[in-house]
């Protein structure tokens, strides 16, 4: 379960007053510096017949201190490799990272596998996707609690499991003690997303990576996570980086969109100017005009498919299934064009 590594243990936080303030061994985060800065990253995979595959390309993505940044995009565009290299959750012989990234300032070393596994669960809280096969399912709840405290403090049980069924009635689970004494496949899936997001709370990390929080729980369920999650801004102050395909769960929450196609971020818009009349990339404008609504409007679709990994093309990667690409978008550099303050797109056809 990626949600507890193992690692030297680091100075506890106080367990009486857990929920007050950032753990002990986490600063607190400078209010100019952002949380995390991604600057330029790339990730190949190597493939035996193919060679290096370019997987990710020139992503850039800044998340601020207590802000939600969200990163959508279809299934398959490397929303989920994108934060997994920077975390050093990728098999380093298979894949290749480049460019920079910071978390509170600090250089993260993502070829490191030990640096990533301190920061995984201390300074970053990871939400991985699908409950009902995040946990080991021959495990208690408590026993994950235990492995992820337990990887970073040296608080005892009994201090841990405090901690987390305070956590867990934070949560709006009823009875804790039960649910902690439970295995996995003896919960609903509303609960175990529930669980997922206090073991990533437990130990006040500065930063919150959710992927794909609401995928596989039912409207009712993805209601109450998306709640859960600003609960965990507003009472922890953590940033929140949220990845998901789904549009209205992200624009419900985020400060700023980042559009990801193909391992590209096509664009970067803030939240309340995503709307088909403000937003400048064909993609993005697709991905609105096909949001679900209440309206009698018919939902348009896109046609065509995202290109595969071998396709190796050059130029914009939207370009095949782009309605209004042009013989110049075969060769685009994909170079940002700024729009206004926190609005940039990388769209050839900006300029014309």
């Amino acid at each position: 379960m990626t949600l507890a590594p193992t690692t030297s243990a680091q100075p506890p936080p106080d367990p009486a007053g857990h929920n007050s303030g950032p753990a002990q061994g986490s600063p607190k985060p400078d209010q100019k510096t952002p949380v995390l800065s991604a600057q330029d990253l790339s990730v190949d995979l190597l493939s035996p017949k193919k060679g290096w595959l370019k997987v990710i390309h020139k992503v850039s993505l800044e998340v601020g201190p207590q802000d939600i940044v969200g990163l959508i995009g279809e299934s398959g565009g490397g929303k989920s490799v994108f934060w997994k290299a920077l975390f050093g959750l990728l098999d380093s012989p298979k894949w290749r990272v480049s460019g920079q990234a910071f978390l509170q300032g600090k250089l993260l070393n993502y070829h490191d596998e030990e640096e990533g596994r301190a920061l995984r669960g201390q300074s970053v809280g990871i939400i991985p996707q699908d409950p009902m096969s995040a946990f080991d399912p021959v495990r208690t709840i408590l026993s994950h609690f235990l492995e992820t405290a337990g990887a970073h403090t040296t608080l005892t049980k009994n201090q841990i499991s405090q901690m987390a069924e305070s956590s867990l009635a934070q949560l709006y689970i009823d009875n804790p003690k039960r649910i902690l004494a439970s295995y996995p496949f003896q919960c609903s899936g509303g609960t175990l997303q529930r669980v997922m997001v206090a073991i990533a709370d437990l130990l006040k990390p500065a930063l919150l990576v959710a992927d794909e929080p609401t995928t596989s729980v039912d409207v009712t369920v993805r209601r109450e996570v998306l709640s859960l999650l600003k609960d965990s801004k507003n009472q922890i102050g953590s940033s929140i980086l949220l990845i998901s395909h789904d549009l209205m769960a992200v624009t419900s929450l985020a400060s700023e969109i980042n559009v990801m196609y193909a391992g590209s971020i096509i664009e970067r818009i803030p939240t309340p100017a995503l709307t088909a009349s403000q937003a400048r990339h064909p993609y993005t404008i697709k991905l609105i005009k096909a949001r679900p609504s209440f309206s009698k409007e018919r939902l348009e679709s896109i046609p065509g498919a995202p290109p595969t990994l071998s396709a190796g093309q050059s130029g914009c990667p939207f370009q095949p299934r782009c309605e209004k690409a042009l013989k110049p978008c075969r060769h685009y550099d994909l170079e940002p064009k700024q729009i206004s303050p926190g609005h940039e797109v990388r769209c050839l056809l900006v300029d014309r």
